[in-house]
């Protein structure tokens, strides 16, 4: 005999025998673990910790995404001054007729300098660009980094002024990072390593990036 006020148990799967959906659940899952993991390697090899998030719409190649900053760390040690954000934004990329794109996670680095530099935009040189520098003639170049100014093209409001004092710093090291973003602006520096989604290896080549920045420039 059944009591007629059971109540009914409702605590079962009911896409347990779903396989699409129990293959989106399992993405889901493996995909936010990656994040984790990511997350992870970032703290210990650069020893920064979770932090409130800064504001970085002053900048010129993080504005113009129009991102949301949803993860922040910051360094353990206060005199590195180094900040990690964890960005989301879409991004799109076109294929053959048509385009593919979605929205993802990316990572920022944030350092304050020492030194105040002229605002300042540095990425991946293109043929675009070397065919516009021969009649503009817009491109800081670095006689004693000969590899740096092969690779990257250096936007400044102030030539002479980043020329003075970059001119001791070994910017031929940042070759080992060719898909890297940097922006000056004032007593800061944001970065990117590349403008791929966050991974794992892509959180290895950020820590290096951001390593070796902070040995340049802080």
């Amino acid at each position: 005999m059944t009591d007629d006020h059971e109540i009914p148990d409702f605590s079962g799967d009911d896409f347990a025998n779903d396989k699409d959906i129990q293959k989106e659940r399992a993405a889901i899952k493996a995909y936010n673990k990656m994040i984790d993991d990511a997350l992870a390697l970032i703290k210990k090899e650069l020893n920064v910790q979770d932090a409130s998030h800064i504001n970085l719409k002053g900048f010129e190649m993080f504005k113009s995404l129009t991102a949301t900053i949803i993860d922040s760390l910051r360094s353990v040690n206060e005199s590195k001054a180094l900040q990690v954000s964890l960005a989301r934004y879409n991004s799109s990329y076109p294929i053959a007729r048509s385009s593919n794109g979605g929205t993802d996670l990316y990572l920022f680095g944030h350092i304050t300098l020492k030194n105040n530099y002229p605002h300042t935009y540095i990425h991946k040189e293109t043929i675009k660009e070397k065919i516009a520098d021969i009649f503009l003639k817009l491109e800081v170049d670095f006689p004693d980094s000969k590899k740096f100014s092969r690779r990257f093209y250096v936007l400044t409001e102030d030539k002479k002024k980043l020329q003075d004092i970059l001119q001791f710093k070994d910017l031929d090291q940042l070759t080992a990072f060719p898909d890297m973003e940097m922006e000056f602006s004032s007593n800061t520096l944001l970065f990117r390593s590349s403008r791929k989604p966050v991974s794992l290896e892509e959180a290895a080549v950020f820590c290096e990036l951001a390593k070796t920045l902070l040995t340049l420039f802080s």
